[in-house]
C-alpha cells in the first residue's frame, strides 16, 4: 500500500494524575501485536483506549489505497477519543507499531468513573484542549520551520530516556516522513548533526549526545 508523506506529531504528554490512576486502574486490558489494528477508519467508537505499553501509529487511507500517518502514539496516552466522544465515524485507523498493551474504555466504565470521580470530566476537556493546541503548534512548524530545526524537534519530541541516554528509534526515511521532507534531506541533515557530534546514528536508532544544541536548531524560526 502506498503512503503519503506528511508530517507527524508524537503525543508524549502526560496525563494528569488522576487519569492516569484511573485508566491504569481498569482491567479491560488487551495485548496486541506488531502491526495488529486497534480500530478502523469508518467504524462507529464503542470505545476508546489508553496505551499502557509500546508505540501506536494513527491513520488514514484514501479511497485509492493511499496512506497518510497522523500521529505515532507513545505509551501514557489516550487515542480514539474524539469519535467515541462525539458519536461521529472513526476518521482514521489505528495499528500497534511494536507488540503493546491497551486498556479498553467503555462509555459504562467512563460513565461509573464520572459518578465516583466528576472532576475527571474536566480533566478530559483540559486534555482535548491540549490536543487542539498541539495540532495548531504542528501547522507552524510544518509551515513556518525549517527542515533542521523540524528535524531537531522532532528527535527532541520524540526521544526516549533510557538510563543516562536518550534514544529516538526510527529510521532516517521515518524521520522524513514525519516532518514532510524526502529520505535525501533527512539523511543530509543527521548526517551532519552525527559529525557535528550531536547525535550517532544506528539502525532504526539514533543517540541524542548533545541536548542543548538540538534545542538551539529546533528553536530556530
Amino acid at each position: 500500500m502506498e503512503k503519503m508523506n506528511h508530517y507527524i506529531e508524537t503525543y508524549s504528554y502526560g496525563l494528569p494524575k488522576s487519569l492516569t490512576e484511573l485508566f491504569e486502574s481498569i482491567n479491560f486490558v488487551k495485548k496486541l501485536e506488531k502491526g495488529e489494528e486497534i480500530y478502523s477508519q469508518g467504524e462507529k467508537a464503542e470505545s476508546f483506549f489508553y496505551l499502557k505499553r509500546g508505540k501506536v501509529r494513527v491513520y488514514m487511507t484514501s479511497e485509492n489505497g493511499m496512506e497518510k500517518t497522523l500521529s505515532i502514539i507513545s505509551r501514557g496516552a489516550i487515542l480514539g477519543e474524539a469519535a467515541f466522544f462525539d458519536g461521529m465515524p472513526r476518521v482514521s485507523s489505528a495499528s500497534a507499531m511494536q507488540k503493546a498493551e491497551i486498556v479498553v474504555i467503555t462509555r459504562q466504565i467512563l460513565e461509573n468513573a464520572f459518578r465516583t470521580h466528576p472532576e475527571i470530566a474536566l480533566e478530559l476537556l483540559k486534555l482535548q484542549a491540549m490536543t487542539i493546541r498541539m495540532l495548531s503548534l504542528q501547522v507552524d512548524s510544518i509551515t513556518f520551520r525549517d527542515a533542521e530545526s523540524r528535524i531537531a524537534n522532532f528527535l527532541l519530541e520524540s526521544a526516549e530516556e533510557r538510563g543516562d541516554n536518550r534514544y529516538v528509534f526510527a529510521t532516517q526515511e521515518e524521520i522524513g516522513t514525519a516532518v514532510a521532507v524526502s529520505r535525501v534531506t533527512a539523511s543530509r541533515i543527521i548526517n551532519e548533526f552525527s559529525r557535528q557530534g550531536l547525535l550517532s546514528t544506528g539502525y532504526g536508532k539514533i543517540t541524542i549526545n548533545n541536548k542543548k544544541a538540538l534545542e538551539a536548531i529546533a528553536s530556530k524560526a
